[in-house]
This record gives C-alpha cells, sequence and structure tokens, in this order.
C-alpha cells in the first residue's frame, strides 16, 4: 500500500477511534460542574427545640433522604449484581460506569452530615457482600458497610438528646423477606450497635398512630430511634413496615409529572383510600392516615432511549435534584401536600442551592409548631 493511503487510512482509523473514545470518556466522568452549597446552620437539635411532647410521631413533618446512605459511592465502587440492571453490568456495565454511578449516587454527605442538616428519616437499601461477610449499603453499587451508617446515627443520638431517627430499611436485595437466618445478621448489626437501647418498641402497648415524641425520647431526655422493615420474622424492636408506612414513588424524570403525581396522592390520603404497605404485592395494608406518610419528591432516570438521553443531558441525579427541591418547596401546594405526607424525601437532602436546605427547614419547622393535629 502506498504511503499515501496508509496515511489516510491511518486518519480515518484515529478519526473513529475518537469518534468513539471521547463520548466514552465524557460519559465516565462522575465529578459534577459546580459547587455543590451546604447549610452553615446546624440543625443537629431542631426537634428538641421546636417540638411539643405531645406531638405524633406520625404527624411530625421532617426531611428525609432517599437512598440515604449512598455518598461512598463512586467509579472505584464495587457493582452490586443483585440490585443493579444487566446492563450496568459485565462489559457494557463497564463501559458506562461513571454514567451508572451518576444515576446511583443519590447523596453527596455522609450519614452524620445529614443529621446536622436536619435529616431525620432515612431510607437505606443493603446487600449482604458475600466475599467480605459484611452487609452494605448499596444502589447500584456498593457504599460502605451498613455498620458505620449505624454506629453514626448511634453517636449523633447518644450526643443529642430529645431528637429521634426513622429509619426504614427500605430494600434488602439476595435474601427473601422470610429468610430468619439473613435477617439475624441484619438484626446483629444493630443490636450490637447499640441502637435496640433507644428503639420504640411495638410491642409496648401503645400503636404507631399513638406514640408522642415524648414517648421516643422518654420525655426528651433521650435520643430515640423507630425501625421499620419488610421482613415478616417477628422482631419487637423493628415495626411492620406493611402495617407501618404509605410511601408512593412517582417514578418519572419529568417535574411536572412528580408535582401532579404528589398531588394525586394527597388527594387519596385524604380520602381515606391510601393504604399503607403500598410496595408489598398484594398486600391490603390499613389506612396511611394511621401511619408513616412519605412523599418520595425524586427524579428517576427511564430505562428508554429518550430517558437514558434525558439523564445524560443532566448529567446526574444529585445536579438533577439540586434544581427539582428547589422548585418542591416553591410549589404553592407544598405545605398541603406536607400536610398529608410529612416527610420530605429527596435526593441531595442537604443541597443548599436556593436556600432548600433552610427553606425546608424552615417550612418543616413552622407546620410542626404552627399546626394542630
Amino acid at each position: 500500500m502506498k504511503p499515501k493511503k496508509r496515511h489516510i487510512l491511518r486518519r480515518i482509523l484515529t478519526g473513529l477511534i475518537l469518534l468513539v473514545a471521547i463520548p466514552l470518556v465524557a460519559l465516565n466522568l462522575t465529578m459534577n460542574f459546580f459547587i455543590p452549597k451546604t447549610t452553615s446552620e446546624d440543625y443537629s437539635d431542631w426537634m428538641l427545640e421546636t417540638l411539643d411532647g405531645s406531638r405524633r410521631v406520625i404527624d411530625v413533618a421532617m426531611l428525609g433522604a432517599h437512598d440515604a446512605m449512598t455518598s461512598d459511592i463512586s467509579f472505584r465502587s464495587k457493582v452490586d449484581v443483585l440490585s443493579a440492571d444487566a446492563i450496568q453490568t459485565g462489559f457494557t456495565g463497564a463501559l458506562i460506569k461513571g454514567f451508572s454511578v451518576k444515576q446511583s449516587k443519590t447523596q453527596r454527605s455522609t450519614t452524620s452530615e445529614l443529621l446536622a442538616r436536619g435529616v431525620r428519616y432515612f431510607d437505606v437499601r443493603l446487600t449482604y457482600e458475600e466475599t467480605e461477610g459484611v452487609w452494605y449499603t448499596s444502589h447500584s453499587y456498593f457504599s460502605r458497610p451498613f455498620s458505620e451508617d449505624l454506629a453514626a446515627i448511634e453517636t449523633f443520638l447518644s450526643d443529642h438528646p430529645g431528637e429521634f431517627v426513622l429509619i426504614d430499611i427500605q430494600h434488602v436485595y439476595g435474601i427473601a423477606y422470610d429468610d430468619a437466618e439473613g435477617y439475624a445478621g441484619i438484626h446483629g448489626l444493630i443490636d450490637a450497635s447499640g441502637l435496640f437501647d433507644r428503639a420504640m418498641r411495638d410491642d409496648a402497648g401503645t400503636a404507631l398512630s399513638e406514640l408522642t415524641y415524648d414517648d421516643v425520647t422518654l420525655n426528651q431526655t433521650r435520643g430515640g430511634v423507630i425501625l421499620f422493615s419488610k421482613f415478616s420474622i417477628d422482631d419487637p424492636y423493628v415495626w411492620d413496615y406493611a402495617t407501618s408506612i404509605r410511601s408512593a414513588w412517582p417514578n418519572t424524570d419529568d417535574a411536572d409529572t412528580a408535582f401532579a403525581f404528589l398531588a394525586a396522592e394527597t388527594d387519596l390520603i385524604a380520602s381515606g383510600d391510601a393504604l399503607t404497605g403500598n410496595q408489598i404485592s398484594g398486600y391490603a395494608g390499613v389506612d396511611s392516615r394511621q401511619g408513616i406518610r412519605v412523599m418520595q419528591a425524586v427524579l428517576t432516570m427511564q430505562m428508554s432511549g429518550g430517558g437514558i438521553l434525558k439523564a445524560i443531558g443532566a448529567w446526574s441525579l444529585i445536579a438533577k435534584a439540586r434544581g427539582f427541591n428547589a422548585a418542591l418547596i416553591g410549589r404553592a401546594e407544598f405545605l398541603t401536600w406536607l400536610a398529608a405526607m410529612p416527610v420530605v424525601m429527596v435526593d441531595f437532602a442537604d443541597s443548599n442551592h436556593l436556600a432548600f436546605n433552610d427553606e425546608v427547614m424552615e417550612l418543616i419547622v413552622s407546620y410542626n409548631q404552627s399546626t394542630e393535629i
């Protein structure tokens, strides 16, 4: 082959390689191109300072963190094949790992930081990593050992009597919810953390609908915790999700659709037709107004061509949440939604972009103090 033709072929080949390589590199960048804003305020004692002792737990408005313990997910994280979609595993998963990580990491801050910024509800997802023999927090990728987050919560509650935390073990991957042996591992972790000593038991003779702030905190003298799970294993320290929580998911990447969903959910709760345990297939729960109602104010990537392109344009769930969170509390209907669903669960829960963290905490405190139940 003549030198001139070889040169042309090399240029064509180089161009083709660059045509593939540049988008792949860009797709796999995991940094966010903004300076994350967090509040300078300390909300570590907001419950102690603002709540009335007789307020029922189910009526306490609070900030919640969706996929709360994912802040350690990074490009270096190991894929969790039990919770990941097929496209996130194998060769394809390796090609798009950076993009996939950006769609899996929903919080930037540690559990200790989220607590200091006012978060009191934690949506938890767990996977047992068999090679290490460790329960990890996860969301398509392993984040960190669950024991670290339990220790952080225990330390916080020890340092801040009068505060209480809701821990919702929302999803557990790799074992069935009737697996007593698998559940024993989770129970053992919580027991070892010391949190059961602070836990409000479900066999204490008081229904969840009647529990007060003073009940959970022993008249504001200790830090308290209420734990929930979908396991059918009887455990007096852990409340049954099926009869305790309503948490409906918009499953959309469109803000207006999500807001319309929250409005419809508010109406459904007011009618009495919204039942607890809605995430358990075939289960008919109780009137959700007798339990914890979670406002799932999150946007989710849609696994379609258009949905993936939209996610690429939005860059990451963290980036998307910055604008969505601020828009959420700017809605005229927000306080109506808050009354129906007092747990405001969001991605990037401590973002202070457009003053979200400070403003949502102000709204939460004001609502709790001004609203008689």
